[in-house]
């Protein structure tokens, strides 16, 4: 058969994608072929699970006095474990004496308080009376004391040369008394010479008080005027650091109040946290489950068998219990790095209990988790699809195959 030039592209197009796609379903099938499940290992963990402390963060160090077996299966109600009272007894009745002094100590304290913020109203007012003292000595001073002083020096003087003027007036009538003989000789004598001492007095008083005068004017006057400066200034200043003190003073106190008021509230607190706490020295379970002594990471029991039992010390916040409800389950596992690229979520799969290696659960990837919690581990968790769980324990471990992902 003769073909035409024009139909030789289109052949020779259709045999290489013919060859192609050849090849392409021998490499999906050799692809599908090399393909392996992925295998892990589980965990059958309880999706209701709870950690049973004491509670009692005021109650340091408790012991048991019982607690329910290992493995016992008990009601929600129950009691899982109960502590000694003793010590919690003596420490509430030891709290409740303190509380009450405190109490007391807190009444007085008020009292002190009262009285201290009225002697601060006293001491304010006494500070503003000073202060107004103050303003109006150094006022009547610059209004009136000054030029009284002044004046009172003034008029002194004024009044030593009065007196000289009337002692030399009196001195020159006696002397022209005499000059007329109208005196004995005797007389005369006397009188004169009492009169040129009391002209001599008074010219002695006059010049001290001209001196005195014009110090006064000149120094004293001046001088007593800073002085009233001064005083005003610092009676001023004692006002304000007065007023000052006074406002510290009562912050201090407000404050330590308030603070002596919350110790003693949260001295109350604490009290009534201890009396409450003294409750939980008995511990019910909160829901149906199978008791497991201790704590479980990730849905398993420790490796090394707890010893809790009566007669026990333990603190606080220790786990004694974990309770798991058996009704509803869930697989934890871990994957590896490479194995996050062959397992997705979504994904179903297969998982036999380790204890009934005849039972096959239906499974599907319920959670994977991108961040590792250790070093090349991710949290996996895998939804049982499969209803009767019922002979299944937690805590117990499983195979899990899931289909590697294509």
């Amino acid at each position: 058969m003769h073909l035409k030039p024009s139909t030789l592209p289109m052949l020779m197009l259709i045999a290489s994608i013919t060859a192609t796609a050849v090849a392409e379903e021998d490499v999906a099938a050799k692809t599908e072929s090399t393909a392996k499940d992925v295998t892990l290992t589980g965990t059958f963990e309880a999706v209701e699970s709870s950690e049973l402390a004491a509670k009692a963060e005021h109650l340091k160090s408790l012991v048991i006095k019982r607690i329910v077996a290992h493995g016992t299966t008990i009601k929600a109600g129950q009691v899982v474990a109960a502590f000694e009272t003793e010590d919690a007894d003596e420490k509430i009745k030891a709290a409740e004496v303190d509380l009450q002094l405190a109490k007391i100590t807190m009444q007085e304290d008020e009292a002190a308080y009262a009285q201290f913020k009225a002697t601060q109203l006293l001491d304010r007012a006494a500070a503003e009376r000073s202060w107004k003292q103050a303003r109006q000595t150094f006022d009547n001073f610059q209004e009136t004391d000054r030029d009284r002083s002044i004046l009172s020096a003034e008029f002194s003087q004024k009044s030593s040369e009065q007196a000289l003027d009337n002692a030399m007036e009196e001195l020159q009538q006696l002397e022209q008394m005499y000059q007329e003989d109208e005196l004995t000789e005797e007389s005369e004598e006397i009188v004169l010479k009492r009169a040129k001492q009391a002209v001599e007095s008074a010219e002695f008083r006059l010049e001290g008080t001209k001196v005195q005068t014009k110090r006064t004017i000149r120094q004293s006057v001046p001088l007593q005027t800073e002085q009233q400066k001064e005083a005003l200034d610092r009676a001023e200043m004692a006002h304000h650091k007065t007023l000052q003190s006074l406002q510290f003073a009562a912050a201090r106190q407000k404050i330590e109040f308030v603070k002596k008021r919350d110790d003693i509230n949260k001295q109350e607190r604490e009290f009534k946290e201890l009396t409450a706490e003294r409750k939980h020295l008995v511990i019910t379970a909160p829901h149906d489950a199978i008791v497991f002594h201790g704590k479980l990471s990730r849905g398993k029991l420790s490796d090394k068998a707890s010893t809790t039992e009566a007669g026990t010390p333990v603190t606080h916040d220790q786990i004694l219990v974990t309770l798991v409800n058996p009704a509803k389950l869930q697989i934890r596992t871990e994957l590896t790095e490479t194995q996050l690229n062959q397992v997705t979520a979504g994904e179903q799969g297969t998982a036999n209990p380790a204890a009934l290696a005849s039972q096959q659960l239906n499974i599907k990837v319920k959670s994977i988790d991108r961040v590792p919690y250790a070093n090349n581990k991710f949290d996996c968790i895998i939804a049982i699809s499969n209803r009767n769980v019922a002979n299944i324990v937690p805590g117990t471990s499983c195979s899990i195959t899931l289909p590697a992902a294509r």
